[in-house]
């Protein structure tokens, strides 16, 4: 007799984008099942590079300082190319520093993918609504379309085999045989959404009819995580080395390891090497002629790998009725310069996780809240939620591509503009040129259609990361990070840039602000406070949008308890929250954070910044624009509706 199990959401595919996705379902009472057709987590080599971006997102999990004390730091870049003299060999045409200021953090970290994997695995095995199989993957698909959002039908039914698998490996990496995706199902999965993180050879992605738009490349890479024995000077460097033969990247690692990305051109000159065909012979002796004259040997060798590039991107990125989504490489594919393949798919994940939870949850907030009404009625603000994962993460995909197709062309000759173009290079793959367009998720202030340019800077804009900033606590004057303070929880926030509120004038604003926000009536207080007769500390830390104040006052002119409650709460069981009002001022041992500097904020005005549970910021909006505020939570299909005109931001 077939199995039956009931999910809320199925992921296929256990690596950094399918454990990404699932770390956002804890402690939230949804049930989610992963499968893989492996048959353990990845055990060596595959993606590295974790930017800035990514290492905060391990921070809202609770998992970066894990994270970063196994991390190795990059922070200098050592360009080297070919005698302009026309002599023979490489010569060091300059360094640089691996750093974007408008970050304010460090830009890039080396760590392989399976560490990475196991510390998202270790975050998730006390909750037990999440469950991991191995050696079990999808054979059969059906989805009903005809289902609502938020309705408590389960319109997914995909059907299970499992089987035990051992390992075998071509050219060093490993991969396994025993589960045919063809095979006959043991067990049927009933789901309300299923995700696709399974690869660049993803079995949902052809069940559901996307297609890869774009090429493979005419570049056959071979990929080395080795201990050099080299003459080289700058092999504890990042280095891009460009010869006549070919551009090697190398990236320092830890245990005196460095991992080389080598392209293999054919022999002859002929068609490309099948990359089964390549050896670790084969790579070693690319890399030694292109680092010629100097000398390279192997050391120890604890993984290679080849493979040919691929830049495409899937015609959809969710599909019938977005009841099934595709995430990472199982929807775009580029090469590893840039380092953005396992940062792109974690981010993929990000973006989408926070949405499904609020949809799954939003029968339950209903009901918390009081509002009544059937769940179905949600249904349209749900699915057009769920539709900005695509309208949001293709056009990140396709930037990615074109970009990653003109990256190399910085380094194949000397130019003028070859500093500019780094650095724009660099600010590009942190993300700070990504601005996801307006939406219901993104709203932007009425009349107003376009921003303009903004990008590669760390302003305040609707669509852009919050950057992250230093701030002090108003209590204590204890240094915080915004970033780290700013949990994946599934909770919005409302970050009120309160200006100078040490003048009369600004602190009246900001009150009756915070009046508004309490207002469990017209205002957001069925979003920001507890339910009635509910005080502790608990109560609070589960309101889904949490108010946070940064103030640029001179922080001895302000009294914290002075302020409205909303901003400092009370609970029955711990007292005052003390943890919630920031100043952007000096801190004793860590300097200034300077953040209304660096955000382009009016000291005298201020605004209220609303940031998704991604750290993207939804909207901003005046300190005294109270409809702006609450239409961007009834665009979201977090409130109903009012009386109160408030049409799009």
């Amino acid at each position: 007799m077939v199995a039956t199990t009931t999910v809320d959401v199925l992921i296929v595919g256990a690596g950094p984008a399918g454990l990404a996705l699932a770390n956002w379902f804890r402690d939230s009472g949804i049930r989610v099942l992963l499968v893989d057709k492996k048959p353990g987590p990845t055990p060596r080599g595959q993606a590295e590079g974790l930017k800035s971006t990514t290492n905060e997102i391990f921070d809202s999990f609770g998992i970066g300082p894990q994270v970063v004390a196994e991390s190795w730091r990059l922070e200098e870049i050592a360009i080297w190319g070919t005698r302009e003299e026309g002599g023979s060999g490489i010569v060091r045409e300059q360094v640089i520093l691996d750093k974007v200021d408008e970050l304010g953090t460090v830009r890039e970290t080396m760590l392989q993918q399976s560490r990475v994997e196991h510390h998202m695995l270790q975050n998730l095995l006390s909750h037990s609504n999440i469950s991991i199989r191995y050696s079990t993957c999808p054979v059969t698909v059906e989805i009903d379309t005809s289902c609502s959002h938020g309705a408590d039908g389960y319109p997914v039914k995909v059907g299970l085999t499992h089987e035990t698998q051992h390992d075998s490996t071509s050219n060093g990496s490993p991969t396994t045989n025993g589960v045919d995706e063809q095979g006959v199902a043991d067990e049927t999965i009933h789901a309300k959404y299923i995700v696709g993180c399974d690869g660049a050879r993803s079995w949902l992605r052809k069940q559901v009819g996307v297609v890869l738009e774009g090429d493979l490349t005419d570049s056959v890479f071979g990929v080395i995580d080795f201990v050099p024995k080299t003459n080289f000077p700058d092999i504890r460097r990042v280095c891009y080395v460009r010869s006549a033969t070919g551009t090697i990247l190398a990236v320092p690692r830890s245990n005196k390891e460095v991992r080389f990305y080598i392209p293999v051109s054919s022999s002859g000159g002929g068609a490309l090497p099948d990359p089964k065909d390549v050896t670790l012979d084969r790579i070693l002796a690319a890399a030694r002629a292109i680092v010629s004259p100097y000398t390279l040997e192997a050391g120890a060798v604890s993984w290679w790998s080849a493979y040919r590039v691929g830049q495409r991107v899937g015609s959809h990125f969710s599909r019938c009725h977005e009841r099934a989504f595709l995430v990472g490489d199982a929807v775009h594919t580029h090469s590893p310069k840039a380092g953005q393949g396992m940062n792109t798919s974690i981010q993929d994940a990000y973006n989408l996780g926070w949405k499904l939870r609020l949809v799954l949850q939003q029968g339950r907030l209903v009901r918390s809240l009081g509002l009544g009404g059937d769940p179905a009625a949600a249904a349209t603000p749900h699915e057009a939620l769920l539709r900005t994962y695509e309208g949001e993460r293709r056009p990140v995909a396709q930037d990615l591509i074109a970009f990653d197709r003109g990256y190399l062309k910085l380094f194949a000759a000397p130019s003028a503009e070859f500093d500019s173009e780094m650095l724009r290079g660099m600010k590009f793959t942190t993300g700070l040129s990504i601005r996801y367009p307006p939406s219901c998720a993104v709203q932007l202030p009425r009349g107003v259609q376009d921003l303009g340019p903004s990008l590669l800077k760390a302003d305040l804009v609707p669509g852009k990361r919050l950057q992250d900033f230093q701030v002090v606590y108003q209590a204590d004057s204890i240094a915080a990070r915004i970033q780290k303070r700013l949990q994946a929880t599934g909770a919005f926030r409302v970050i009120v840039f309160a200006g100078d509120i040490a003048e009369a004038g600004q602190f009246a604003a900001v009150q009756k602000l915070g009046e508004f926000l309490a207002d469990r009536g017209s205002g957001l207080g069925q979003l920001t406070t507890p339910s009635e007769g509910e005080d502790s500390f608990a109560a609070w830390e589960e309101v889904p949008v949490e108010v946070l104040v940064v103030h640029c006052a001179d922080r001895h002119k302000v009294e914290l308890l002075a302020m409205h409650e909303v901003y400092r709460p009370w609970s029955s069981d711990q007292g005052y929250d003390y943890w919630r009002v920031f100043a952007d001022a000096e801190s004793v041992l860590d300097g200034h954070g300077r953040v209304y500097e660096r955000l382009q904020l009016d000291r005298q005005k201020g605004c209220c910044a609303v940031v998704r549970p991604d750290g993207y910021v939804g909207a901003v909006v005046d300190v005294d624009n109270f409809s702006g505020l609450r239409g961007y939570f009834e665009g979201v299909g977090m409130l109903e509706v009012s009386g109160v005109p408030t049409a799009r931001l």
